[in-house]
């Protein structure tokens, strides 16, 4: 009989021992999830992109032979920030502007092709002017834009729509005939090279002097412009502006 009553005992206590332990009904013990199948490192930050040559500061600019170049523009050094100047838009025709800034670009070269070959100015300069109304006016040896848009890009944009049409006009010795389609149009590549920001005065946008940037500048049909900019490092906004190509002599002081 009392064996009876001990295996009775240990029963009961097995079994309160159990449901002390067990959770409630309906409710899942809670355990930190993991993903499975996925590789080490998936979602880790990519790995930076290696940065360019940092902005050198603007100072003097130097010819090839270590002397001061000063330089002049060749074409609008009449515009002064702050005056009025009539520009003939090809769509919506003549128009009043007020100059609101002024940047003064470098034009730079390289005496030898090769990676460790500086650039610098060759003493030409040129220069651009933010109007009222959103417009750029810029000058480049003989050709001159108005500029109405303006598209940010990214490096991997010009990595991807036009460095490739770049580098193959590059390796023409700019002979090519290249063109390439970015909207509103299709493109035909005039030049590339290379700039730095000398001088700015008044409303400068994105600009920043002493940047140094890479160009290209294309034409399209019944007149249409596209002059992209990519900047190194820090330099200024990697930009692609649309808009027209016009004649110099077209613009005139109010």
């Amino acid at each position: 009989m009392s064996g009876c009553l001990l295996a009775m005992a240990v029963i009961c206590f097995l079994i309160g021992v159990v449901q002390l332990v067990a959770p409630e009904q309906g409710v899942l013990p809670s355990r930190p999830s993991r993903l499975t199948g996925m590789p080490r490192g998936t979602f880790a930050p990519a790995r930076p992109i290696q940065s360019r040559s940092a902005p050198q500061p603007a100072a003097a600019s130097f010819s090839s032979g270590g002397k001061a170049v000063n330089l002049k523009l060749q074409t609008f050094d009449w515009i002064k920030v702050g005056q009025r100047i009539y520009v003939n838009h090809p769509v919506q025709g003549e128009r009043m502007a007020h100059v609101l800034g002024k940047i003064v670009f470098a034009e730079l070269w390289q005496q030898t092709r090769g990676p460790q070959s500086p650039w610098v100015p060759t003493g030409s300069a040129f220069a651009g002017f933010w109007l009222e109304g959103n417009l750029l006016l810029l000058n480049w040896q003989n050709r001159s834009y108005l500029l109405d848009e303006a598209v940010l890009l990214s490096d991997a944009d010009i990595a991807r729509q036009f460095a490739p049409y770049a580098k193959q006009f590059a390796q023409s010795d700019q002979t090519a005939d290249v063109t390439f389609a970015y909207p509103p149009a299709s493109w035909h590549i005039d030049d590339i090279g290379k700039f730095r920001v000398e001088q700015i005065e008044g409303q400068s946008l994105r600009y920043q002097r002493g940047g140094i940037g890479r160009f290209i500048h294309c034409s399209g049909a019944d007149n249409r412009g596209l002059v992209v900019e990519d900047f190194e490092g820090g330099g200024g906004q990697d930009t692609a502006w649309v808009g027209w190509r016009i004649e110099a002599e077209e613009v005139k002081e109010a």
